[in-house]
């Protein structure tokens, strides 16, 4: 454990005196914040834009549950092999390589706004899942960028603090710009941003961002990698089609028996592999494991509600996108301004704790959300989402610093892929399984409030547990992730 710790806390270059070595720091970091950004928007703009996207298509609830999927499945099955891929090919590359996806795929989705109906839909579905594989390419990027320049766990958590506010920045300014764009135009030119953001920022990786690598004898595990990718997508699959066709049809059945029978071999495969894609001994980090846990129920918890109340606020209460974002700005406005106080906090309190803090702070919101209805007012909505903004301040930044912080400094990376594919896989089960609680409540006659109530619940009590998970870690011995590696 000894080696452990001195090698995490290896000096860092870029953290010299040198004039040019801090240029180079910040350089990174600024392209990693931008990167995350590019990635972050689409989310929340599409997710106010949907009830519009249902008007224009005449799309039901499920194909509305699929304009988001579309998007986060491929995101949340690309980023273990992407993180793979850049420590053997350079993360510059894949930062590169997620640039143009994300570029072309919002163009597809954003020329869907010229067609009619199915053929819109079907454009829209397939421009998101383009970006989607982008955005999961460029992730786990960001992230390790950051940990390859940042060695020390100490000063770590203040860029990661950075890096979280851009992921917040996104989700702030996403329901803004496409609420403008809505008052004036289709939905399709709600992506005309994501393609200017994306050929900006590849622009200038290409011209200024320096390469990095950290190859450390890893190998392709296409076994691991296919087997990863599959899992993850098929599960989500499942859930949704489980929703909107029933749990006994057989595309549900065939969706959930694929996804697990497909996370059993990715096990197997890991096991037996001589450089795996995961190496499964991290978890034997109780740290790693719950900061696993806690970034899957986060993010699940994010953009299931987001997505929750911007159909709720369009439908019920019959706003507009604009106005449902200046709603939404209650809670990331709030999460980005608080977010550096949070970077500067953990330095004084232990991440973990801090986390479930973030947590438990976040249940309570989310209980005290099951307190709105189709009459509530601005403010009797906006100190409740402020309340969610604030755990959403201190839940991202502290989930990716005890997962990286948990690990040798030479499996950041690895620890940083792991981490974001729980977190995009919540963000994927978001929406899926508290639109199946929503829909299923709905079609058995409660109503749209009664439904919301019912989802909220459900989730507050997944974050109770994930809080919970992380004050158990906490106090368990903490053990070598990599012993016997």
């Amino acid at each position: 454990m000894a080696s452990h710790i001195q090698e995490a806390r290896a000096p860092s270059p870029a953290l010299s005196s040198s004039s040019s070595d801090r240029r180079r720091l910040m350089l990174t970091v600024g392209l990693a914040v931008l990167g995350v950004f590019v990635t972050y928007v689409p989310i929340t703009a599409v997710s106010v834009a949907l009830a519009t996207i249902g008007r224009a298509t005449h799309a039901s609830t499920s194909d509305l549950q699929w304009v988001s999927d579309a998007y986060v499945i491929p995101m949340a099955a690309a980023v273990l092999s992407a993180g793979l891929f850049g420590d053997l090919y350079g993360r510059r590359r894949m930062f590169l390589s997620g640039m143009a996806l994300t570029l072309i795929g919002a163009a597809v989705a954003g020329l869907s706004g010229a067609f009619a109906h199915t053929a819109a839909l079907s454009m829209l579905w397939t421009g998101q899942a383009i970006s989607g594989l982008g955005a999961g390419l460029l992730l786990p990027t960001t992230l390790a960028l950051i940990a390859h320049v940042v060695p020390d766990p100490r000063e770590r958590g203040k860029y990661i603090g950075i890096w979280a506010t851009g992921l917040l920045l996104g989700l702030a300014a996403g329901p803004l710009v496409s609420g403008v764009i809505l008052d004036h135009a289709s939905y399709g030119w709600t992506f005309l941003p994501t393609v200017a953001l994306a050929a900006l920022a590849g622009a200038a990786a290409l011209v200024r961002l320096p390469e990095s690598k950290a190859p450390g004898g890893r190998r392709l595990d296409w076994p691991g990698q296919i087997t990863g990718a599959l899992a993850i997508a098929a599960s989500i699959y499942g859930v949704i089609e489980g929703g909107s066709k029933g749990w006994s049809a057989p595309v549900t059945i065939a969706g959930l028996g694929a996804g697990a029978a497909a996370f059993a071999a990715f096990i197997v495969a890991e096991r037996r592999s001589g450089s795996p894609l995961l190496n499964l001994t991290l978890f034997k980090s109780a740290v790693f494991t719950a900061a696993g846990f806690s970034a899957l129920i986060a993010l699940f918890s994010v953009v299931g509600v987001t997505f929750l109340l911007s159909l709720f606020l369009g439908y019920v209460q019959h706003l507009s996108a604009l106005q449902i974002g200046w709603r939404l700005l209650f809670i990331t406005g709030v999460a980005a301004v608080l977010n550096p106080v949070i970077g500067r906090v953990m330095h004084k309190v232990k991440v973990i704790y801090l986390l479930a803090v973030g947590l438990a702070v976040s249940a309570v919101s989310v209980f005290l959300l099951t307190g709105v209805g189709a009459h509530t007012s601005l403010a009797g909505l906006g100190w409740r989402l402020a309340i969610f903004g604030l755990s959403l301040a201190i839940m991202l930044t502290t989930v990716s610093v005890a997962a990286i912080n948990a690990v040798p400094w030479k499996l950041a990376g690895m620890a940083a892929a792991a981490n974001t594919a729980m977190r995009q896989y919540g963000s994927a089960l978001g929406p899926a399984i508290l639109g199946v609680i929503f829909v299923d409540r709905t079609s058995a006659g409660a109503s749209p409030t009664s439904a919301l109530h019912t989802a909220l619940v459900v989730n507050g009590i997944l974050l109770a547990v994930a809080a919970l998970a992380c004050l158990l870690s906490a106090r368990a011995p903490q053990r070598d992730a990599t012993q016997g590696k």
